[in-house]
């Protein structure tokens, strides 16, 4: 083979421990395991013994294609995506109320829940948005999920024991985010003919969790929700745990691991768990609190420590969705549909209690951008292609080779850092370490796993 050039879309992975390094193409989601000595003699292709040198072409590696030709096939692959996430299953959320008893003053969406009026869902506005995600689902596995506020809170329970039983009757599996603080008061909702899964986060091990997440009057919160997800695991509900992640958490995941071993959890097939990194929003630094921001790690600090560690590569999943984009890779799986982030790779339907439509579940409550009612009767109106495809094509015009990844961030990343939906909220730069990362800890997952 004469005339070939490392690609433009090369991405080098070193996996020190293991010995090896991983060459991935970001435009064909393909990856190769090299030699140290292997990568070390990448600069001069020819010189590779000819069955290395065909791995590496096949995988496209290297390559004889222009750079031009490489960008216009990038730029396809780009356009492919963007229109798959068009096709995409919708996700449906359905709101009880914006309410939440916990009210953790470093959450997300503690503005918004603050100044929203407490408002919780009657049967008639429940069977109303039920009848609206049949309608917006389609052909479509019907799939909803209850968000909040808190969707399991002690007010909410004859709304979500009513929406059960509709749910069933329409052929609707129900799943739910909740902080678990009240999850007992479900026990007999949940499992595979009610409440399916759930989705709980946690802010690292014990002492600090509890430090982080206060319960009512005080309360300390992890072991009760701890004795609640193996309540609900008990009941054959799947648990997908998030671990919000500052400076301090980052150092103690070890910790956390051991904690969520030593309960059984690990080993449990119907329990999984996920890092997120923590972040500060636009009001909290207007205001001038950088108590929260003076804690914080990026994502690709988080990525790097999960790549580091085959113990915790093997217990956490990075972020999703750009950790799982990655491992699709190193897994030889189809690329997901999706360019964008979140609402922005996938069209959403978010119901709230108030018969209001948004098109993202973090920026439900914000008015401006509601998109109609569910209320009324009327057809189920089109999905919100433009919100989609205005995601997708983020990173479009950069020529940034990792723009099939890092979705350009997420519309409610934009809107709580910037105020505004429409910046990109990925830096390049640091998605790179993010991207490694995450490549190297896929690698040890998969490999102990084998």
């Amino acid at each position: 083979m004469t005339g070939l050039r490392i690609s433009d879309y090369a991405m080098f992975v070193p996996v020190r421990d293991h010995a090896i390094v991983l060459a991935l193409n970001t435009c064909y989601g393909t990856v190769v395991e090299l030699s140290e000595e292997t990568y070390r003699r990448l600069g001069e292709p020819a010189g590779l013994p000819a069955d290395v040198l065909s791995a590496l072409a096949d995988g496209w590696i290297v390559t004889a294609l222009s750079p031009e030709t490489e960008r216009d096939a990038f730029a396809r692959e780009l356009h492919r995506r963007g229109r798959a996430a068009l096709d995409a299953p919708p996700r449906v959320y359905l709101m009880p109320s914006y309410d939440c008893n916990l009210k953790c003053v470093y959450c997300f969406q503690h503005g918004i829940r603050r100044t929203t009026p407490s408002v919780t869902m009657s049967e008639s506005v429940a069977l109303a948005a039920l009848d609206h995600a049949v309608a917006v689902l389609g052909d479509h596995p019907r799939e909803v999920t209850l968000y909040g506020g808190e969707a399991l809170s002690p007010d909410n329970r004859a709304v979500v024991e009513f929406l059960c039983r509709a749910a069933r009757e329409r052929g609707i599996r129900l799943m739910a985010s909740t902080h678990a603080w009240n999850l007992d008061r479900y026990e007999d909702l949940l499992g595979p003919a009610g409440i399916e899964a759930i989705h709980v986060t946690v802010d690292g091990p014990a002492a600090t969790h509890d430090r982080l997440r206060v319960g009512p009057r005080g309360a300390r919160t992890y072991e009760t929700i701890m004795r609640h997800i193996g309540l609900a695991l008990g009941r054959g509900t799947r648990v997908r745990m998030r671990v919000n992640v500052n400076h301090r958490v980052l150092e103690e995941l070890g910790t956390l691991r051991d904690e969520l071993a030593a309960g059984g959890l690990l080993g449990n097939p119907l329990f999984s768990a996920y890092l997120a990194p923590m972040f500060d929003t636009k009001a909290h630094v207007d205001a001038g609190n950088t108590v929260l921001s003076r804690s914080l790690v990026g994502e690709a600090a988080l990525a790097a420590r999960l790549g580091g560690s085959t113990e915790l590569a093997t217990a956490f999943c990075g972020y999703p969705p750009t950790y799982d984009r990655v491992a699709a890779a190193l897994a030889a799986m189809p690329p997901l549909p999706a360019v964008g982030n979140c609402c922005y790779g996938t069209p959403t339907v978010v119901l709230d209690p108030r018969g209001d439509v948004y098109p993202c579940v973090f920026l439900a409550g914000e008015t401006r951008f509601a998109a109609g009612s569910y209320l009324g009767g009327g057809s189920a109106p089109e999905r919100s292609s433009g919100w989609v495809g205005e995601g997708t094509g983020r990173c479009g015009e950069t020529g940034c080779k990792f723009a099939l990844y890092c979705g350009g961030g997420s519309p409610y990343d934009s809107f709580a850092r910037q105020g505004s939906t429409q910046p990109r909220s990925c830096d390049c730069g640091d998605f790179k370490d993010t991207f490694a990362g995450y490549a190297a800890a896929a690698y040890r997952r998969r490999v102990a796993a084998d």
